[in-house]
């Protein structure tokens, strides 16, 4: 937007030329002063001091810190097209340990070298979620190329291996052999919080995706399960219940047995809903959608995703010693490695895994998985020892 005031004395005028809002919440603004005979000169005169603001507004972006442009990025990319929870653990990040060390940067003056000691720093620091913050800064140097605010050569980022994260927790995995000992313990939980443990370790879902399971996804009458919504939770928008990419659907076939049983848990929970009539609540997608959730409370409303977290890691801590700690979300880690190794014999291959778990690249599911082989390495040099 352009506009011009007339000066005293008269034959004067000011420019003015609205290019929005800087990233700190200024207003962008630019002024011109010049003489004219009358406002239609004035006017003439904007047009082309408006064409001249907008062909060299880039020379002023090439100039921008770090802290300035990261904040662009946050509000141009970040919250618009990330999930919630996505952009709030990006912006934790960004604001906790990323902008205090470049703060005093401009955007173009970080270098390569520059971010591998920012690594470095956060190792001394022990700190974690190196590869979050790694993925932080190679989308904000991404964008700042497509945005044309630095050159594709200029990206520090394009030489940068993503780091090893030192305090990342060790992934561990459940063996067959284990697999009595843990379901004798789970008699001891609630018959919802067997069926969610199940679920993650039968059929290897995520947490979000237990927890977002409605009865119109469920085919009990084939033991299938068609995985395309999960549960996520946000400080701005709360409990959500979103649709998973076209591509990131799957169906899942389960157990005849524990299907029967989520059978007879799922008859039980819309017995309920009848008899609580209308105090029930119930739960809708982000589409608007009624949805009757399988694990929410008695009126429909789910569970936080982070409560499944809360009581598997109460079970553990119950049963020290009794059964070997691993995290909730490596019952999926358990129930690949089960299949890789058992499923051998049957002709399942890794293919048949990544479909199941919903790997997008199957380089995560060899990468994950490779110390099933180094298990069956160790078989194949025991069978050496007879010799």
């Amino acid at each position: 937007m352009a506009s011009f005031d007339e000066l005293i004395p008269k034959k004067k005028y000011r420019l003015y030329v609205e290019l929005g809002y800087k990233p700190n919440g200024k207003r962008d603004r630019r002024t011109k002063v010049v003489k004219a005979s009358g406002p239609r000169q004035a006017q003439s005169l904007l047009k082309d001091f408006e064409q001249e603001v907008k062909k060299t507004r880039h020379l002023d972006q090439t100039k921008i810190s770090f802290p300035d442009f990261s904040n662009r990025w946050k509000k141009n990319y970040a919250i618009p097209e990330l999930e919630p929870p996505t952009a709030e653990n990006y912006t934790i990040k960004l604001e906790g340990t990323i902008l205090p060390f470049f703060e005093h940067f401009k955007l173009k003056e970080v270098s390569t070298f520059d971010i591998i000691e920012f690594f470095n720093h956060e190792r001394e620091l022990n700190r974690g979620s190196l590869e979050t913050k790694y993925k932080i800064l190679q989308s904000i140097f991404k964008h700042a190329v497509q945005w044309k605010i630095i050159d594709k050569d200029d990206n520090p980022m394009s030489e940068v291996k993503m780091p090893s994260d030192t305090k990342k927790q060790k992934k561990d995995f459940y063996r067959k052999h284990e697999l009595p000992d843990l379901m004798r313990l789970l008699k001891t939980l609630e018959v919802r919080q067997q069926h969610i443990v199940k679920l993650a370790l039968f059929g290897g879902l995520r947490r979000g995706e237990i927890a977002g399971l409605a009865d119109d996804v469920v085919d009990f009458e084939n033991n299938l399960i068609s995985v395309k919504r999960s549960l996520q939770l946000s400080k701005t928008e709360g409990l959500r219940l979103k649709d998973t990419k076209a591509e990131d659907t799957r169906i899942v076939a389960l157990p005849k047995t524990f299907m029967r049983e989520l059978n007879d848990y799922y008859k039980e929970r819309k017995a309920l809903q009848e008899e609580i009539g209308d105090l029930w609540k119930g739960f809708k997608d982000v589409k608007g959608q009624e949805v009757f959730l399988l694990f929410a409370n008695e009126y429909g409303i789910p569970h936080r995703p982070d409560s499944i977290t809360t009581f598997w890691n109460r079970f553990m801590n119950r049963f020290e010693g009794k059964i070997r700690r691993v995290r909730f979300h490596d019952l999926r880690h358990s129930s690949a490695t089960i299949i890789l190794t058992e499923g051998a014999k049957k002709g399942i291959t890794m293919k048949t895994v990544q479909k199941r778990l919903g790997h997008k690249d199957i380089k995560t599911t060899l990468n994950f998985y490779a110390h099933v082989a180094e298990d069956q390495d160790k078989e194949a040099g025991d069978i050496f020892e007879d010799v």
